[in-house]
């Protein structure tokens, strides 16, 4: 195995062993090209499935797994993730600002209602999807699983098995992804097994121009502004309205009833940012704090 193979299996199992410590308790848009996602979807009334990819390389032999936390709300049965401006901007969050706030009413009420705009661990790693080569290199993301039962998780048992880096070009390893639905019908990853060594492509073109993509994370997921993310917290859709050249809350008395809005419908959240209000609404709030914090493999649109 090369120098530059070993530094990246070291990379990986590093940054694997350091995501699974044990700890005490204590935007502007973008144009998006479904092209450039990998999911684990699966058709609607189909029980399971497979999908095979290949990790790519990385330039300088580091982890291909880019961490990344980001705030994941669902609105109208569809799950949404908006990277956390706190840890990927260092700049005030909206989503963390609540969460604090509620914290520090101090009643167990609102600990537990906090738990929906905790900032959620991620990772991107950019694939080749070989069911769809000719669309490129796509971006995967999964979530962390502190319970060490997620997509990591299998795919660090693999690095094991195997025992060397699986993304070299010519002595890789494709991953072949098995997708069941579970108890709540939800798709998830169950297992995540390994080919024999291959090259990435018997295609040099094909080759280059998949491992020279210098996208990141950055360029295909929006990062959005704090007035943005302010109306989703706030239980808001934002449109952009060009009258008042910003975000507001659709519905607002300041959104313009003619063409002057462009409807940019996102995430919509039933939630308070400051203060608890008892209501009926408290059984539903608790199981979605479950599913959320369930560590199950909820796909979500880049948008």
């Amino acid at each position: 195995m090369s120098e530059k193979n070993e530094n990246a299996l070291d990379a990986m199992l590093k940054q694997y062993e350091s995501n699974n410590q044990t700890y005490s308790k204590s935007g502007s848009a973008k144009t998006y090209d479904l092209k450039n996602y990998f999911n684990t979807f699966i058709k609607e009334g189909v029980k399971s499935g497979t999908k095979r990819v290949r990790i790519l390389p990385t330039s300088d032999g580091s982890s291909p797994f880019v961490e990344f936390y980001g705030h994941k709300q669902q609105v109208d049965g569809d799950w949404k993730t908006f990277p956390c401006l706190k840890h990927e901007k260092d700049e005030a969050c909206p989503f963390c600002e609540a969460r604090e706030a509620l914290l520090a009413t101090g009643t167990d009420q609102a600990k537990e209602l906090a738990k929906k705009y905790n900032a959620r661990k991620m990772y991107v790693v950019k694939v080749i999807d070989r069911d769809n080569e000719d669309e490129g290199v796509k971006f995967w993301r999964f979530n962390h699983d502190y319970r060490k039962e997620g997509i990591f998780d299998k795919i660090f048992g693999v690095l094991q098995a195997v025992g060397k880096d699986i993304t070299p070009v010519d002595t890789g390893r494709d991953l072949i992804i098995t997708i069941n639905r579970n108890q709540n019908n939800v798709p998830v990853v169950s297992n995540i097994a390994h080919t024999d060594p291959s090259p990435l492509s018997t295609n040099p073109e094909l080759v280059e121009l998949w491992t020279s993509d210098t996208r990141t994370w950055e360029d295909v997921y929006s990062t959005r502004n704090y007035d943005y993310l302010e109306i989703v917290v706030t239980g808001g859709i934002p449109v952009w309205s060009k009258d008042a050249n910003k975000y507001i809350a659709k519905g607002s008395e300041d959104e313009p009833k003619s063409d002057g809005v462009e409807s940019e419908v996102t995430m919509g959240v039933e939630n308070v940012k400051s203060t608890i209000k008892p209501s009926t609404t408290a059984t539903k709030t608790t199981e979605t704090v479950a599913a959320t914090n369930s560590g199950e493999e909820e796909d979500d649109l880049p948008f």
